[in-house]
């Protein structure tokens, strides 16, 4: 193999290395803090060995059975990593679809501002209370397709029913509940638990676990009430975030309804520009 990088097009040389290093730091931060940085970086223990495998008989015409091997081996490597990042190339999906690319292009849920405010009470009352709770909104993505059993409920949302619902020896208690829009749709469901790759705290019990595992597979916003300490958490493709009581409402209007969100936000600052003072108004 001869080295002779003057044959290249600088321009194009350029622009290739970019596109590859845009595209290896988004990876690393997609993967940085997760199960699949560790993997990546011992498979950059094993990489290395095998580019000299193959680099050796390249240039010296020798050691042909070697540089077979590597080749064989690093065709069943990619295999093999498709399946070892299975949840993150998942994740990785449901991520780009929900990105502000496409907002307008989704077919979102709408949550009314009532419903918002009767979820956000009654999460802040079953926090204080100690009760636990675990919450799944749905959004654009079926949760039916991912959770086991529930009570079906088809009811109008309101924050005394679901303060009953969590209330301590409720036979509908345990488990999760799912929302659509502004109705509850199912109680007492199964959600599936988060796996490795979500690297949770071991102080994390079940209810996290399976808040966080749902929102992995798929798009809906997880509500997660602690029953020990009464802290309420959001699950949102796959990263548990602590919400303070206070923040509940508004943190639920802005993951719910973005674009309305971002809509109303336009609209106040238009009206603040035209509002006349009162000086003005005086005049």
């Amino acid at each position: 193999m001869t080295w002779n990088i003057i044959r290249y097009n600088p321009i194009e040389t350029i622009i290739e290395l970019t596109i590859i290093w845009i595209i290896i730091y988004f990876g690393y931060k997609f993967l940085k803090g997760s199960r699949g940085g560790v993997v990546i970086r011992g498979l950059f223990v094993i990489l290395l060995p095998l580019w000299l495998l193959q680099l050796v008989p390249e240039n010296m015409a020798q050691f042909d059975r070697l540089d077979f091997f590597a080749d064989q081996f690093l065709t069943g490597l990619f295999l093999l990593l498709i399946i070892i990042f299975q949840p993150e190339l998942r994740q990785a999906a449901v991520r780009i679809s929900q990105s502000e690319m496409f907002a307008r292009f989704r077919n979102m849920t709408s949550v009314g501002g009532t419903t918002i405010s009767a979820i956000a009470n009654a999460s802040v009352f079953i926090g204080r209370n100690q009760f636990g709770g675990l919450i799944a909104i749905e959004r654009e993505n079926r949760i039916a397709d991912h959770v086991i059993g529930g009570q079906p409920l088809d009811a109008e949302v309101s924050s005394s029913l679901l303060e009953s619902i969590f209330w301590p020896n409720n036979p509908l208690h345990d488990l999760g509940l799912i929302i659509n829009g502004d109705r509850v749709v199912k109680a007492n469901v199964q959600f599936p638990l988060a796996d490795e790759s979500a690297m949770l705290s071991e102080d994390l019990g079940s209810r996290h676990r399976a808040g966080v595992g749902l929102s992995m597979r798929c798009d809906a916003l997880v509500i997660i009430i602690s029953e020990q300490t009464g802290r309420i958490s959001f699950a949102d493709h796959g990263e548990l975030t602590f919400i303070e009581r206070d923040d509940v409402e508004s943190e639920l209007a802005k993951r719910l309804n973005p674009v309305q969100d971002d809509t109303t936000a336009e609209n106040q600052s238009t009206e603040e520009i035209t509002a006349p003072t009162a000086t003005e108004q005086a005049e």
